[in-house]
């Protein structure tokens, strides 16, 4: 039986911020947001134990998931370990603006990990990341961060990035440097509207510059981990990618709505694409309109096969693919990331190995 991953999300698409950039709040309109009530855990967890993984992962995404309530993640990480036979992960991936100490405590004695929403200092942070009256949130996410690190809780930044928040990359790393942020995730914006984009170009540029800035501060002993530069370096030593966007196909995860909706990933969250609810007999077998979506995925163009780095670039994100799934719109930018810094990153995995 093989592990299980799922990215729930307990406050559906309820936020208590205003983000410029928030697909989600586009995905989840006109549907009836609300609190994962102890009902719907019950029957989540039961047809987990029914489906019996070798392991389960757990990702808490929203929204804002901590909206939900300490009790609710109280009650669901407690339950879960008394019916779960299996290694049980447990992440969230959070705002921060609401994680006090009894949260924080909370997160430390259930090892879990914390993702932090953080663009860089207050200039780029607030370009985005605001709350409802417009208001800065960076002090509220520092506060939460300071938390996290007094209890020794794993955490990690993940930055959304535009074409601003790519021309800021250099003040950004910086600023993740000195408040000792060693753990980073950069993801590629995925509308466009409202004037906010990501061009090729940017892109481009963005992928030299922070390879340019991690290589400069490598060292095989110590160095800040950038979960897609990480992910090349394993694939180069023969290992598997982690992160599905890296991995040629979907099908990796489901994502869990607060009523118990069923949806293949988290860019694919409307109506349309749903593939089950939690009551289904079996909600973790693929049926057919979820093999469509993976199939999709898993569509390529013939000069992308024969490309000498496809085996790195697997065709990136299906939510990037143009020309009915089988180009990336990224392909260039890629393609000359690759040629730019091919040799350093074969070069970081023999240190690595040497080491």
């Amino acid at each position: 039986m093989k592990s299980l991953t799922l990215l729930i999300k307990p406050a559906s698409g309820l936020c208590n911020m205003n983000c410029g950039y928030c697909f989600y709040r586009t995905a989840s309109e006109g549907r009836e947001n609300g609190i994962m009530s102890k009902e719907t855990v019950d029957i989540l967890l039961q047809k987990v134990s029914d489906y019996g993984p070798a392991g389960l992962t757990v990702i808490f995404q929203g929204g804002e998931p901590t909206l939900a309530g300490l009790q609710f993640f109280e009650y669901f990480t407690e339950q879960a370990k008394k019916r779960i036979k299996a290694d049980i992960f447990f992440s969230i991936q959070t705002n921060g603006t609401l994680i006090d100490n009894k949260f924080a405590d909370f997160f430390a004695r259930n090892d879990y990990l914390v993702g932090i929403s953080l663009d860089g200092n207050r200039k780029t942070n607030d370009r985005y990341r605001v709350d409802k009256h417009g208001e800065s949130v960076l002090p509220a996410t520092l506060s939460a961060i300071n938390a996290l690190k007094k209890r020794n809780v794993m955490f990690n930044i993940l930055s959304v990035t535009d074409n601003k928040n790519a021309a800021d990359i250099d003040s950004t790393y910086t600023y993740f440097k000195k408040h000792g942020f060693y753990d980073l995730q950069f993801i590629p914006y995925v509308d466009e509207y409202d004037g906010i984009s990501l061009s090729p170009e940017a892109y481009e540029a963005f992928l030299k510059r922070i390879f340019d800035l991690w290589y400069e501060d490598f060292d095989p002993d110590d160095f800040i981990q950038i979960r897609h530069i990480d992910n090349y370096l394993d694939i180069i030593a023969g290992f598997p990618p982690e992160n599905c966007a890296m991995c040629g196909t979907c099908g990796h995860y489901y994502v869990i709505e607060a009523n118990g909706d069923i949806f293949p990933c988290d860019f694919y969250c409307k109506e349309e694409f749903k593939i089950g609810h939690i009551t289904d007999e079996k909600p973790f077998e693929i049926n057919e309109k979820h093999k469509k979506f993976i199939e999709e995925s898993m569509l390529i163009r013939p000069q992308c096969a024969e490309c000498k780095y496809q085996y790195l670039c697997r065709g990136g994100c299906k939510r990037d693919r143009i020309n009915g799934f089988t180009e990336n719109k990224y392909c260039k930018a890629y393609y000359n990331f690759f040629e730019y810094s091919i040799d350093r990153l074969k070069n970081a995995v023999k240190e690595l190995s040497d080491d």
